[in-house]
């Protein structure tokens, strides 16, 4: 099991933290996606949302290297993705693995990756007590203490900031759950299953078209760091913070209709007073 511990040590460079605050360059970088000029194998689009933005994060890449270590470890009953209410945001503890007392994992949340390493002891079959920590390299670092019951399949603890008053203490109840790409979930499920025309979108408000995108991305799992979509998302039960970056799952019908739902979202800001209803 030493080969576990080499993700262990990756995982101390990310910087990003669950209660980092938002930026207007996290807003912007969430809702403003940049034009590339591109093609999919259905037909010419301006914004390949497949393409854009900067290159894949290093905290990403952590994320993946993350989940092929959960894959190979999927046999422990504690492995896996523990969900639930995180303070107003829904945080994601995935759990990649244990050996010798001591367990490695990671959390994303509110469009933030921290790894988490520590220790951890067993009671009979079922209980495992951890007590797991973040790098300690950005200000809102912490501290979480917790008990994954795996009869319950139910974790519960507390998370503590290591830099007093740097952000609330916080106590959650998360369950375990399994993430599965649905095309049938949210207010617009066709977005995601159908290429969508002109007809689809031309009296929709610009308010209706920034959900319908960003609820693309959503259904792939991506971690919002922009607090509207945040908190929209976070309500609903199919969502899972995943990533921080998903631009490599969405579809060909979805770069399609991301295309054409930015492309009248322009259109409306550029034309408020005459567009619409």
């Amino acid at each position: 099991m030493k080969s576990l511990f080499v993700y262990s040590f990756v995982f101390l460079f990310a910087l990003a933290s669950c209660g980092k605050k938002e930026t207007a360059e996290d807003k912007a970088e969430a809702n403003a996606p940049a034009s590339a000029d591109t093609t999919t194998i259905m037909k010419p689009v301006k914004i390949d949302a497949r393409k854009i933005g900067p290159e894949k994060s290093s905290e990403q890449k952590m994320i993946e290297e993350a989940i092929a270590l959960m894959r190979v470890n999927e046999s422990l009953p504690i492995v896996g993705y523990w969900v639930g209410a995180f303070g107003k945001n829904k945080i994601n503890i995935a759990m990649a693995g244990i050996s010798n007392n001591q367990a490695i994992g990671y959390t994303v949340c509110a469009g933030n990756y921290r790894p988490i390493e520590g220790t951890v002891s067993v009671k009979g079959d079922s209980i495992y007590t951890f007590q797991m920590k973040e790098p300690g390299t950005d200000q809102y670092d912490g501290e979480f203490h917790f008990i994954i019951n795996t009869n319950r399949g139910v974790m519960e603890g507390s998370w503590l900031p290591f830099k007093k008053g740097a952000a609330s203490p916080k106590k959650f109840v998360l369950t375990k759950k399994v993430f599965e790409y649905n095309t049938d979930v949210g207010i617009y499920p066709q977005a995601s299953s159908e290429l969508l025309g002109e007809a689809d979108v031309e009296n929709m408000l610009e308010e209706e078209l920034e959900v319908m995108r960003n609820e693309i991305y959503a259904r792939h799992g991506y971690s919002f760091k922009d607090k509207e979509m945040r908190a929209r998302f976070d309500s609903t039960s199919w969502y899972i913070p995943m990533g921080v970056d998903i631009r490599e799952q969405l579809t060909d019908i979805e770069v399609q209709n991301i295309d054409l739902i930015y492309r009248y979202e322009e259109y409306y800001a550029e034309n408020y007073d005459s567009y619409g209803r």
